[in-house]
């Protein structure tokens, strides 16, 4: 118990550090100002940043990538107020009643209340994530060969079937990851595959070109092919942000439900933020004894998608950091720039490096109250960032992505492999094929080729029906696949016939 206290005392001295709360505060700005512009979001905010944090200690790096992630989850509210375009996906549901609000002259209170909400839904969700994760992390000590196995189908199945339009295209994404994951050194015998005679292929593509190229990049060509850079409309007027506590008080249960409901759906593969949201103001409106307000400027619509979508984040870390599984695009990156400072998330986290474990917990509570402050204190300022063109923008975060790039290995080929990456990703995406399965496919599929290769050679596929957890997981990936299945043909047209 000393010990643990110690650990508690030292990840909170770090955090505490001037140098690292000054990082935290800018973390929180950038990711606010990246969710604020309309098709940018807190997944390429934290994969710009993951170079800049290389040279960190694991747990200052990881406490701005926090930082970053709720600031730029957090931003999205404001424009899907003020000119009905949601940030981020996340805000998608506050447009239903943020852009009445400011319509009818309460923009100052739809902002406000939203603020207020993703500072609930934020610490709701880590209040879930140190309760439960270290107890999902204990479970998973049970793991061996056929559990990691079962583990890593599981992650494939249930995030290739979710994501995108239909199974198939996020199974062929999912191929393709751990195709990209086979090129080098094979993870059990060293053999060399895939290199096609390339010296710089000889140890495999790296993660963090990988990543930065899949969001980054193919994100910043997606706006140039919009033309986003068109002047917006201009914003609503906005009087007193302060939300009253009459709405705080009278919203007190949407604030638990929504957060329980975003924390919940969180923890559920490639679902994201906005699900969450639409789940909770559902539930919201379902609860409510004015339901026919809602659309037409209902604080409670507000507050329920702006608690759950921002409760997603303790949820997502749950699982990536107890089995390694994103809980959505952002902590898919997140986990990249884990492993890019040496470290493996999964139970042996837990054991080997409790300090940085605390570290997060402690940046995601911390992240939250400088996000609130922020907002309260400068969204006047922040909105303007949605005047800057995007000709001006692209270029100086394309640039910020070559250096960082550049400065992994000191390799021109690096920069190569992100853009070709880019493109990857930005045809991908035209073709509707979701890219967070084919991260996994990288992430992972070391990890499934290895513990499947040590599974056969010791006891071949019988502990996969033999072990209670690998079969439990296993049923599991057949039952996500069904479901996925059921929810396409619901969602298909029916045909009368004459």
């Amino acid at each position: 118990m000393s010990i643990e206290i110690g650990v508690i005392a030292s990840a909170l001295s770090n955090v505490l550090q001037p140098w690292n709360l000054a990082f935290l505060v800018l973390g929180v700005v950038g990711g606010l100002v990246i969710g604020i512009v309309p098709g940018l979001g807190p997944t390429m905010a934290v994969a710009l940043l993951i170079p800049v944090t290389y040279v960190m200690p694991p747990e200052a790096g990881l406490s701005i990538l926090i930082a970053v992630f709720v600031g730029g989850m957090s931003g999205g509210f404001v424009t899907a107020v003020l000119i009905r375009i949601p940030g981020t996906p996340a805000s998608m549901a506050t447009v239903l009643d943020g852009f009445p609000m400011a319509q009818s002259g309460r923009a100052g209170a739809a902002i406000g209340n939203a603020i207020v909400a993703n500072f609930a839904g934020t610490v709701i969700s880590a209040v879930c994530l140190v309760t439960f994760a270290p107890l999902l992390a204990a479970f998973a000590l049970e793991f061996s060969f056929a559990e990691y196995t079962a583990v890593c189908l599981f992650a494939m199945t249930a995030v290739a079937a979710i994501t995108g339009s239909s199974a198939s295209r996020g199974f062929v994404t999912a191929i393709i990851g751990m195709l990209v994951a086979c090129v080098g050194l094979t993870p059990v015998d060293g053999l060399p595959r895939f290199d096609f005679g390339i010296a710089a292929l000889e140890g495999g593509f790296d993660l963090l070109p990988a990543l930065i190229g899949l969001f980054a990049v193919s994100q910043m060509m997606k706006e140039s092919d919009r033309q986003a850079g068109a002047t917006p409309q201009p914003v609503s007027a906005m009087a007193s942000i302060l939300p009253s506590i009459r709405d705080v008080a009278a919203n007190a249960f949407n604030y638990l439900r929504s957060g329980l409901i975003g924390t919940w759906v969180g923890v559920m593969p490639a679902l994201g933020g906005g699900p969450a949201a639409l789940i909770a103001y559902a539930q919201a409106r379902n609860a409510s004894k004015t339901p026919e307000r809602f659309g037409h400027g209902a604080v409670e619509g507000v507050i329920a998608s702006e608690t759950a979508n921002n409760a997603t984040i303790g949820g997502a870390l749950i699982i990536a950091l107890t089995l390694g599984i994103p809980g959505d695009p952002t902590t898919a990156v997140l986990l990249g720039g884990l492993m890019v400072h040496g470290l493996q998330p999964g139970p042996q986290l837990f054991l080997n490096n409790p300090e940085v474990l605390y570290g997060i917990y402690f940046s995601l509570f911390f992240s939250s109250v400088v996000m609130m402050l922020v907002l309260f204190l400068s969204v006047r300022v922040l909105v303007k960032v949605i005047y800057v063109p995007r000709y001006w923008l692209q270029p100086v975060l394309i640039a910020m992505c070559v250096v960082g790039v550049f400065s992994l290995n000191n390799r021109i080929f690096d920069i190569g492999v992100m853009f070709a990456f880019g493109l990857l990703g930005y045809v991908l995406e035209r073709l509707r094929y979701p890219l967070p399965p084919m991260v996994l496919g990288i992430v992972l599929g070391p990890l499934l080729e290895a513990n499947f290769r040590k599974m056969l050679a010791a006891d071949g596929l019988l502990p996969l029906v033999t072990s209670p957890i690998a079969l439990t997981f296993l049923v599991l990936s057949v039952a996500s696949l069904i479901w996925a299945a059921r929810l396409r043909t619901k969602s298909m047209p029916s045909v009368d016939a004459d």
